[in-house]
């Protein structure tokens, strides 16, 4: 693609559809006035619950309130995140953003007040119903970093500078920053963020694709400063709340939010990045053995083996690739999938404005939203199946739960995720019926699956840890300092395999995963279990997909220890994750003896 459309000259089949949520904005202004009503309400209950029968009642209100929550803020934002350069977008999401802020500021009294209570009043909820038992257990084992009153109705007050940094940077990135023009063989391409991760960074063409990343990474290198402030401020953010709550690592704060050990946290990002490094070094090999390059530079890694055996494929084509794959899953499972074609959950378009990356946002109840710029490339079908995947979990999970405990430990976010990765590649590779369309199928695999979630997320972990193990220390925080912890986890994975340059570590300037939480080393572990379950898929068939729709459908009911043995995974043994390892060392070395 050598230019994007606007957003008013994307078909409107391209787009997905708001009006799932609200059908016009009327709708949604009546439901801003009902959730202020409701908060209202239940302010009214401050100082004021006396007996499990009002507990039962507030609990009841404040549901409602979270659920409509999730309405109005999705559609707000997803309306803004296709094109953040629609003015009405924005405003209305802005507007939103200062009346969430106020509602929350509003009833922030809540969990205090419910752990002022006496005990028997609590036990006495829990025991006559499962509804709100979990919701409460959490809000107990909070109890001892819960601030007084005064104290979160501060941090509720500042929440909207506290995302600050976020939003500048989303809007720095997708509305502000400019990138060169550039040429190959007389040819001139524009280039942006959508354009370069979603295009040149995959050209077969070696010029186009170097000559590519250098005005990409020129464009950076304008903004690295800027960045470097917001990011900056927002791990301080992260640290002073940290404190406050009575943490001495901004690490253990963050885990507490995820209810995950440290130790399962260090250990995923340790034992994989050791263990990965020397497979993905010799699969970087490959590469350059494939493509006959002189070496093999940092703008030549996301290159895919023998990408153009395969042709392009449509959106319509997509859909058998989804229910070839997924049919393995189960009828009800395959249904919920495929209503991302039949209820419009994906906007496919590419146009400027638009948020990178992919995303899958889940409205209580209302089916899914899924955001990508749909290439006709084969990485984009696994990206779609990849948020698909989310899709089908928060079905299962809102059917089974209450918005209050709908969501599970982020460490098991992205199984269900990348799960259908796999299950995409196990389809492709039961039709190969030549050594050929093997190799394409291992490339793609390890090039789409694993190097995205395993190699680029498990990289941005360990940088992030990197950044808050400075913080807790009280060390000095600079762009170079950002930069340079960057560039040497980079070098120190890929060896003398890759040419790490100088704008390699610039690499913390494309993700925003850094600015929501321990979410980058999710992506591994979550895959680590994924990969486990597709093999029991494989080896037991329907039992095996039973028992994950069990663990789908159970949203955050149960620790996630627990949740992965529904499942049938045992993470509390490093088993999971080196067999995960061999795994991608064994598709590694297939490619290579089929070069």
């Amino acid at each position: 693609m050598d230019r994007l459309q606007s957003r008013s000259e994307v078909s409107e089949n391209l787009k997905w559809d708001l009006t799932r949520i609200f059908k016009n904005e009327s709708e949604y202004e009546k439901k801003i006035k009902e959730i202020d009503l409701l908060s209202i309400k239940l302010e009214k209950y401050k100082n004021n619950i006396n007996n499990s029968t009002d507990l039962n009642v507030t609990l009841e209100i404040y549901e409602k309130l979270m659920e409509d929550l999730s309405l109005t803020e999705n559609y707000s934002y997803l309306d803004y995140s296709v094109d953040t350069n629609n003015e009405v977008a924005k405003i209305r999401y802005q507007k939103f953003d200062n009346f969430i802020n106020n509602i929350f500021l509003r009833i922030s009294f809540f969990e205090n007040e419910i752990l002022s209570l006496d005990e028997e009043i609590i036990k006495d909820v829990i025991q006559s119903s499962n509804r709100y038992k979990v919701y409460l257990e959490r809000i107990i084992k909070k109890k001892e970093h819960l601030l007084s009153e005064r104290e979160e109705n501060v941090i509720a007050a500042l929440s909207s500078s506290i995302k600050a940094p976020y939003r500048t940077y989303e809007d720095s990135k997708l509305s502000d920053m400019s990138f060169e023009d550039f040429s190959v063989d007389g040819k001139k391409y524009e280039n942006s963020f959508v354009l370069y991760e979603n295009f040149h960074c995959y050209s077969t063409n070696t010029e186009r694709r170097r000559k590519s990343y250098d005005s990409f990474s020129k464009g950076l290198e304008k903004y690295k400063n800027t960045f470097a402030s917001l990011y900056i401020t927002h791990v301080t953010n992260e640290k002073q709340i940290a404190t406050l709550r009575g943490f001495d690592s901004v690490i253990d704060y963050l885990l507490f939010e995820q209810d995950v050990d440290r130790k399962l946290y260090d250990r995923q990002i340790d034992l994989m990045t050791k263990n990965l490094a020397p497979h993905m070094q010799k699969y970087a090999k490959s590469i350059q053995k494939f493509y006959k390059l002189d070496k093999l530079t940092y703008a030549d890694l996301k290159l895919s083996i023998d990408s153009e055996y395969v042709p392009k494929i449509t959106i319509e084509e997509s859909k058998d690739y989804i229910v070839d794959a997924l049919s393995v899953m189960g009828d009800e499972y395959l249904d919920i999938a495929m209503n991302a074609y039949k209820d419009r959950w994906v906007d496919f378009a590419n146009n400027t404005g638009k948020s990178t990356g992919g995303f899958c946002s889940s409205p209580y109840k209302k089916g899914s939203y899924i955001l990508l710029s749909f290439t006709e490339q084969l990485n984009e079908v696994y990206t779609l199946a990849h948020e698909i995947g989310h899709g089908v979990h928060f079905y299962f999970a809102q059917k089974n739960n209450s918005i209050l405990v709908e969501e599970p430990s982020l460490y098991f976010i992205e199984a269900p995720s990348t799960i259908n990765e796999l299950l995409i590649s196990d389809n492709l590779l039961s039709k190969a019926n030549d050594d050929r369309f093997k190799r394409f199928v291992y490339a793609a695999q390890v090039g789409n699956t694993y190097y995205h979630n395993c190699v680029t997320h498990l990289l941005e972990a360990a940088y992030q840890r990197e950044v808050y193990l400075l913080l807790d220390r009280n060390e000095a925080l600079t762009e170079k300092v950002l930069t340079n912890i960057m560039q040497n986890v980079l070098e120190e994975f890929w060896g003398d395999a890759v040419e790490i340059d100088k704008y390699a570590g610039l690499t913390w300037m494309r993700q925003p995963h850094y600015y929501l939480g321990l979410y980058s080393y999710t992506y591994s572990a979550g895959l680590s279990v994924a990969t486990e379950v597709a093999k029991r898929i494989r080896e037991e068939g329907i039992l095996a997909s039973k028992d994950w729709i069990k663990a789908l459908s159970s949203g955050g009911t149960l620790n996630v220890v627990e949740l992965c043995k529904v499942a049938g995974v045992d993470i509390e043994k490093d088993d999971f994750i080196l067999n995960t390892i061999d795994y991608i060392g064994d598709l590694i070395s297939k490619i290579e003896n089929l070069i």
